[in-house]
């Protein structure tokens, strides 16, 4: 599988260094929270097609993980796992996929990598999620608005829209 193999390929390391694609979790716990994630799928009977195991030692290196044959309740289907753990499926329809996408609790960011225009647009509009990349994982900078709907939150920060919460709006009308 082209994903895994990517996968495979990048450069683990300080994230400050010229050549490293991916730095470490942000502490030990995630690096746990990753085992556990993978140890339930396997468990499960999905297969890891790359990475799932902690990288060294030092550090809380994580190897970027593909995992294959989940159910869709399986937690990296239902939870927000923060790592790098890509969770793959097939579906029959763009419909199907949407829908089961969209039965997950949390909607921080949702994901869609086509070619189709028609899709990249259908998916931007019926994903419950405060953030939809389009063929990009990145879908958060310093200009524009970051929030989740659901069990991801409520409202945004970052942007003109994070502002609005440090406001207090007065209407005054004279007659």
């Amino acid at each position: 599988m082209d994903m895994a193999r990517r996968f495979a390929a990048m450069k683990i390391g300080n994230g400050l260094q010229s050549g490293i694609d991916m730095g470490p979790l942000a502490n030990a716990r995630r690096v746990e929270a990753m085992e556990r994630f993978v140890a339930d799928a396997e468990a499960a009977g999905a297969e890891v097609l790359c990475g799932g195991k902690r990288i060294g030692k030092a550090g809380d290196f994580f190897a970027p993980t593909v995992v294959a044959g989940l159910t869709d309740d399986a937690p990296l289907f239902a939870t927000e796992c923060f790592g790098p753990i890509a969770p793959i499926t097939s579906f029959r329809s763009d419909e199907e996929a949407l829908a089961r996408a969209n039965t997950v609790e949390a909607g921080l960011a949702g994901y869609c990598f086509t070619r189709s225009i028609s899709r990249a647009y259908a998916a931007s509009r019926q994903l419950k999620t405060g953030m939809v990349g389009i063929n990009s994982l990145s879908v958060s900078t310093p200009e524009t608005p970051f929030g989740g709907v659901k069990m991801s939150g409520f409202g945004s920060e970052g942007g003109v829209e994070g502002l609005q919460a440090y406001l207090e709006t007065k209407l005054v009308t004279v007659g």
